[in-house]
């Protein structure tokens, strides 16, 4: 359906208003006040729409209405606006008295968006270069990490293989004392079997020495008994 339109545009006038126009909408709104818009052109006389009139009665022609330029403290004042409402030009303009939300919406792409693009230019070059440094000491960290990485995977192999070299040594010297305890052991066993045979041979001795004896004796006696 759409919305309805505020008034019937067939026969009524269009473009710059007159100042007898301008006279007959102040004098209806100072004596009746703000009613409908639709319903003043009818009841001042004007061969208008209601929302040309509310235009021409907010942007022009109100008693508070403020004229002339915007100071530092307002333009300060928009911008910090700005950057909570964005583009919201009606919200902005009530916090400017006697300011309209189209001249503040004008002002502000003539002039004040014109000046902050410099600025806005340079903060992004900075946060660029920012950006870039943070980039270059992450690099140069992640670079510094890696190499310390490596040296400790080095130092930690390097102990692994003194540890090795140290397991191996000490294999080697039980390897050794092994092999010397065998060999002590068959030396042992040699020289007790040695010195069984030799005492088997000294017993071997003293008895033939002792048969000998004996038969030296006998000898002996046989000599005396036949010789009396």
């Amino acid at each position: 359906m759409g919305r309805q339109p505020c008034c019937d545009k067939v026969g009524l006038k269009r473009g710059p208003w007159s100042s007898e126009e301008d006279r007959k909408l102040i004098n209806f709104i100072l004596n009746n006040g703000i009613i409908c818009w639709r319903t003043i052109p009818k009841l001042a006389g004007l061969s208008r729409c209601g929302k040309s009139c509310r235009l021409r009665w907010i942007n022009y022609l109100r008693p508070d209405l403020k004229r002339g330029m915007f100071s530092e403290a307002e333009e300060n004042q928009i911008i910090q606006l700005h950057a909570l409402l964005g583009n919201r030009w009606s919200k902005i303009a009530s916090h400017f008295p006697g300011r309209t939300d189209n001249e503040i919406k004008n002002h502000w792409n003539t002039r004040i968006k014109k000046r902050l693009k410099p600025v806005e230019d340079k903060n992004k070059t900075q946060e660029s270069i920012v950006s870039t440094v943070l980039k270059d000491e992450q690099q140069i960290m992640e670079t510094a990490l890696t190499e310390t990485n490596v040296q400790n995977s080095n130092v930690i192999n390097g102990h692994v293989n003194l540890l090795d070299l140290e397991l191996w040594l000490n294999q080697e010297t039980i390897d050794t004392s092994s092999s010397n305890s065998t060999l002590f052991s068959f030396e042992d066993s040699v020289n007790s079997s040695m010195g069984e045979s030799s005492y088997v041979q000294e017993d071997f001795l003293q008895h033939w020495g002792d048969s000998v004896d004996s038969m030296l004796s006998w000898e002996a006696f046989c000599f005396s008994v036949f010789h009396k």
